[in-house]
């Protein structure tokens, strides 16, 4: 996967045991488009992040990169990553530097993680 894609959930469902964290979303965020995902705390934003980016399987419903079912593929073929607020980041480096980090680990040109 390369370029701007569309991102497509088709029911996607979430459940750790008897629990539903994700129930059934549905949701298209075009290409080269913003989404923000709101809800109090423990509604699923960041578990469906998550599932879109490979951290977390998904237990029914497809999502879709571009053409592309992804949920059978691991987080580094997805063609995402994940910029966390905090804990995660690394403290010696600046924000640009953090977002190009999870670049480079992709093998982006240096050049172009800059852009």
């Amino acid at each position: 996967m390369s370029g701007p894609a569309d991102v497509k959930l088709m029911a996607v469902q979430k459940r750790f045991g008897t629990v539903v964290a994700v129930d059934t979303v549905s949701l298209t965020v075009p290409a080269g488009t913003y989404a923000c995902l709101l809800g109090p705390s423990g509604c699923g934003k960041t578990t469906t992040l998550r599932m879109i980016a490979g951290h977390e399987q998904v237990t029914s419903g497809d999502i879709m990169i571009g053409q592309d079912n992804v949920i059978a593929l691991p987080p580094a073929r997805r063609g995402t990553a994940m910029m966390f607020q905090n804990y995660a980041l690394f403290p010696h480096l600046n924000c640009l530097d953090n977002v190009a980090f999870s670049l480079k680990m992709q093998r982006v040109p240096k050049a172009a993680r800059y852009e």
